[in-house]
C-alpha cells in the first residue's frame, strides 16, 4: 500500500505522508512534560526537601490542569506550545507550589483555563494573565468581599421570581461570601493596592444595600392593591393589564403587577404597547411599595444574619469598593466556582 503512494508539491512546501493517522500538535503527555520541564527550568532553587515539596505540587497542579483541559477545551490543544501561554502556566504551577492551598489551587486552575480560552493580546487575556498573578496576594475573606459586591449590585439574578427563591438566593448568592470575621481599613485599602479595587473618596454618595435589593427586585416588596383599588384607578383601561397582574407575593388576597422591576416594566410596557397607561401602571405598583424599614425587616425574617451585612454595608467601606476589570476577573472566578454558575467573564471585563 505504501509503495503505491505519490505525493506532489510545490516550491517551499513540506509534505507529510504515513500509511496511518497522524496527529499533528501535542499530546496531553507531552503537554504534561513540557510544563513540568518549564516549571524545573525557572522555579527557585530549594533545599532538597522544599524543591521535592515544590515539584510534588506542580506536578499535582499539572496533572490536573492536563485533564480540565482536555475536558473543556482539546480543540486549542496547539496553544499549549505558545510561550505566552507557558508563561501563564508557569506562574499557576509557581503560586501553588509555594502555598499548597487546595482552593487557591482550584481558582488558579479556573482562571488558567479561561486565559488559554482568550484571543491572544486581548483585554480578557491581558486581565486574567494579571488575575493570576495578583490572586495569590489576596486573602479568602478578600476574594469573598469581592464576590458578593459583584453578586450584590453587579449581577440581574433572573432566577428570582417569587419569596423562596429570594431566600435562596440571601443565603447562597450573597451571605455564602459574607466574612464571618471582622475586617480592617487595611482590608480594603490592600485590596486597592493590588488592583482588584477602587474606593471612592469621602463623603461619596452610595446606596445603601436595601436600597439596591428595593431597585432590583421591586415586586418582592409589594405591599399589594385591591381589585377595588384597580378599578377605581384605572376604570375601563383595567383590562390592558391583565397581562402585567399576578397575586401579591406579600399578600395573596392582594394584587400586583409582575415585573421584578422598572427595567422589566417598562420592558413589558413596550412589548405590549401600553403607553401611557403602562407607565401610570408602574407609578401605582411604586405606591404600593414596602419603604426602607419594612424591606430590612423582611429582609432579616428571611435570614438573620444579613441583619449585621446591612449595618457593615453602612458602617464599613464595602459601599466605597468599585472593583477593576481584575477584580471583575477574580469575583466572577469565585462566583462561578462556589454557586456553579456560568457568568461570562467578557461581559464585565
Amino acid at each position: 500500500m505504501a509503495e503505491k503512494m505519490k505525493q506532489e508539491s510545490g516550491e517551499n512546501s513540506e509534505n507529510v505522508q504515513i500509511g496511518g493517522n497522524v496527529n499533528i500538535g501535542v499530546s496531553a503527555s507531552e503537554a504534561r512534560q513540557i510544563a513540568i520541564d518549564v516549571f524545573k527550568a525557572n522555579f527557585y532553587d530549594f533545599s532538597e526537601k522544599a524543591a521535592k515539596k515544590a515539584l510534588e505540587r506542580a506536578e499535582e497542579l499539572t496533572d490536573e490542569f492536563i485533564a480540565k483541559f482536555y475536558e473543556k477545551i482539546p480543540e486549542l490543544e496547539s496553544k499549549l506550545q505558545e510561550p505566552s501561554v507557558q508563561s501563564s502556566m508557569f506562574n499557576t504551577q509557581k503560586e501553588y507550589a509555594k502555598s499548597g492551598d487546595s482552593e487557591l489551587k482550584e481558582q488558579l486552575l479556573n482562571i488558567l483555563i479561561e486565559r488559554i480560552n482568550s484571543e491572544e493580546r486581548s483585554l480578557k487575556q491581558i486581565v486574567l494573565d494579571e488575575a493570576l498573578t495578583i490572586l495569590p496576594k489576596l486573602t479568602k475573606e478578600q476574594i469573598n468581599i469581592m464576590t458578593l459586591i459583584f453578586s450584590a449590585v453587579y449581577i440581574n439574578h433572573n432566577s428570582i421570581v417569587n419569596i423562596p427563591s429570594f431566600k435562596e438566593f440571601i443565603e447562597n448568592r450573597i451571605l455564602v461570601f459574607y466574612p464571618n470575621t471582622p475586617t480592617s481599613f487595611s482590608f480594603y485599602t490592600h485590596l486597592q493596592f493590588t488592583g482588584c479595587c477602587t474606593i471612592l473618596s469621602e463623603g461619596s454618595s452610595y446606596k445603601p444595600l436595601v436600597q439596591i435589593f428595593k431597585a432590583r427586585y421591586k415586586a418582592l416588596f409589594s405591599k399589594g392593591f385591591t381589585e377595588e383599588e384597580l378599578n377605581q384607578e384605572f376604570q375601563e383601561d383595567k383590562n390592558k393589564l391583565n397581562p402585567l397582574l399576578m397575586r401579591c407575593l406579600q399578600n395573596p388576597i392582594a394584587l400586583q403587577f409582575n415585573p421584578l422591576n422598572d427595567e422589566v416594566f417598562k420592558s413589558k410596557i413596550d412589548e405590549l404597547n401600553l403607553g401611557a397607561i403602562g407607565n401610570k401602571a408602574l407609578n401605582f405598583q411604586n405606591k404600593h411599595l414596602f419603604n426602607d424599614q419594612e424591606i430590612k425587616e423582611f429582609l432579616i425574617k428571611c435570614n438573620p444574619r444579613i441583619e449585621q451585612l446591612l449595618t457593615d454595608w453602612q458602617e464599613k467601606d464595602f459601599k466605597t469598593i468599585r472593583p477593576t476589570s481584575v477584580g471583575f476577573a477574580i469575583a466572577i472566578m469565585n462566583f462561578n466556582r462556589v454557586t456553579n454558575e456560568n457568568i461570562a467573564f467578557e461581559t464585565f471585563i
